[in-house]
């Protein structure tokens, strides 16, 4: 558990009253903010990793196709760019709400 769980914790064994509770509410919100701020950034690396390693994939077959030919290698380079693009643009755009 750490620090930010053990503040909104709550002891048992007592009554609390109603400022008590307006308090262990609010800890709670924190504690779950956190959590899903958390959550979205994982989320966020393994949208980039898989955007990464789905480039270096299409990278390496462009240069498989195109071998020692420029213009072949000019035009597959135009279509791994197009896909560099728009995986920016997703990237960009996923869970565009979230704000840190």
């Amino acid at each position: 558990m750490n620090d930010l769980e053990q503040w909104g914790e709550r002891s048992s064994g007592f009554a609390v009253n109603r400022t008590e509770r307006t308090h262990h509410q609010a800890m709670l919100n924190i504690v779950n903010e956190a959590r899903e701020v958390g959550m979205r950034l994982d989320a966020e690396a393994a949208v980039a990793a898989r955007f990464m390693e789905r480039a270096v994939d299409l990278d390496n077959h462009r240069k498989a196709l195109a071998g020692d030919d420029p213009t072949l290698n000019a035009v597959l380079l135009r279509i791994e760019l197009g896909f560099v693009a728009k995986g920016e643009r997703h990237q960009r755009g996923f869970n565009s709400g979230f704000r840190l």
